[in-house]
């Protein structure tokens, strides 16, 4: 009877067998290798933009291309998805029902009389409370699975923007490099003209020395702007999963980066219901409280007396069989599940002030976002208008200058407020650009289809 059952309980058992943690990297040694493994089309929840995009990155990547290859290869998303597979497990553990419990017992009679015989008594039962809140908990599993998966999705949308805006900064910071070894190139030229006349005796000390200063300026500037820059490229390299060293190369886009400035949105332009629908953390939060919801449920059921029944086959010292049913009743007279029913609760409250604070929190920083984005905005036309004017008229007076019109103190003093509004109109420009993306962000307007990803994913996981 024994060799009957041993080998269907071996059957029903999970095997064991080790796997080896894979120590590498993993880092793509070059962009062309990182191209040939990404597959856009595996990822449904993306919108069409992205998933019919053909990535080419030998002549360098825009924007949508950036965030492509980084929403495919990032470590980061790579490690926060596999989160979705003990959720998986999790929700197909919820939906098992509970194994029926079997015993045996011998009775070995103390007393010398040969007609006693050993007695043994089989029984065979199931716990009914398991199977009376199943439901409940197959219920909060799921909607646990949902806030994992839509979590998931939150974070690839949060990798999505910080490679756009990593590509915003870049571009931006590129171009002011560019033009800071412009500054520094005239700086070197106007002193060594200055250096050169002193040594003839044509310029003074002074006039040297309004040269030398801008010039030791514009070579602190920049390579400072080489370092933000690289710290730019380092901070994209780690998001796109590609080996430390590599070299990147953006595209600007057609018209200069100023052609993606837009005009701000107005400061009450969000509404909190959209968001509510778009933003996969939000619906994460809703899925949390759902879940709560089940397990307050749960633990209101298991408040019911735990029972569980069966059949005992017996026989007795005597040699006399017995069958009958049996129940086990629990009395929940000083335990009752109370305590874990005012957990459950607790915890449910404490989930929905966390939803409604994430809703009023979004709402503040849309505001202050938006009124930060057309404060600037404002300086930017103003500076776009008036820049060129000031461009001309150092042209006009570096002309002045070499003719002796002018003094090197004049040319220096404007020429150096000249570059001053070009830097800041970079910088207004990069605000601008990185301001966007955070709103994007916030709003979710351009956010992945979240009922799509669910849909794909927790499809023929429950039993």
């Amino acid at each position: 009877m024994h060799m009957i059952w041993l080998p269907l309980l071996l059957a029903s058992c999970a095997g064991w067998q080790p796997e080896a943690l894979d120590s590498s990297a993993g880092l793509a040694p070059s962009l062309q290798d990182l191209q040939a493994k990404i597959d856009p089309l595996s990822h449904p929840e993306l919108p069409e933009v992205w998933r019919s995009l053909k990535v080419v990155v030998d002549d360098g990547l825009d924007e949508n291309e950036t965030v492509v290859l980084a929403l495919l290869n990032s470590p980061q998303l790579k490690a926060a998805r596999s989160q979705t597979a003990e959720s998986a497990a999790s929700l197909y553990a919820a939906g098992l029902l509970p194994d029926p419990q079997a015993s045996v017992a011998v009775d070995v009679p103390k007393s010398r009389d040969p007609a006693l015989k050993t007695g043994e008594s089989f029984g065979l039962g199931i716990d009914l409370q398991q199977i009376l809140t199943r439901g409940a908990r197959r219920d909060a599993a799921l909607e646990s699975a949902r806030a994992t998966y839509l979590n998931v999705l939150w974070q690839e949308w949060q990798v999505i923007q910080q490679a756009r805006m990593l590509w915003r900064r870049a571009i931006i910071q590129q171009q002011q490099v560019d033009m800071l070894q412009q500054q520094l190139n005239q700086t070197t030229s106007i002193w060594d003209g200055q250096h050169g006349a002193l040594k003839e005796g044509n310029a003074t000390l002074d006039q040297e020395g309004l040269a030398l200063a801008p010039l030791m300026d514009a070579e602190a500037a920049l390579l400072e702007g080489k370092r933000q820059l690289n710290t730019t490229l380092h901070d994209m390299r780690l998001l796109l999963g590609v080996e430390p060293s590599l070299s990147l190369v953006f595209t600007q886009p057609a018209g200069g980066a100023a052609t993606l400035v837009v005009k701000p949105d107005a400061a009450d332009s969000l509404q909190g219901s959209a968001i509510a629908r778009l933003r996969p953390d939000l619906l994460a939060l809703q899925a949390g409280y759902m879940s709560q919801e089940s397990r307050v449920r749960e633990q209101i059921l298991a408040q019911f007396p735990s029972f569980s029944i069966g059949a005992n086959s017996t026989r007795d010292t005597a040699g006399l069989w017995t069958l009958g049913p049996f129940i086990n009743l629990g009395l929940p007279l000083l335990n009752g599940n109370r305590g874990n029913v005012a957990i459950a609760r607790a915890t449910r409250k404490r989930l929905a002030e966390e939803y409604h604070f994430q809703l009023v929190s979004t709402r503040s920083q849309w505001i202050k976002i938006v009124r930060d984005q057309q404060l600037a905005y404002e300086e930017w036309q103003a500076l776009t208008a008036r820049l060129p004017r000031l461009e001309l008229t150092v042209d006009r007076m570096a002309h002045a200058l070499g003719a002796g019109e002018i003094d090197m103190l004049t040319f220096t003093t404007l020429r150096t407020a000249c570059f001053a509004q070009q830097a800041r109109l970079l910088v207004l420009t990069q605000q601008l650009l990185e301001q966007q993306v955070a709103l994007d962000t916030l709003s979710g307007h351009t956010m992945p289809d979240s009922a799509r990803y669910l849909t794909s994913s927790l499809q023929g996981i429950h039993p």
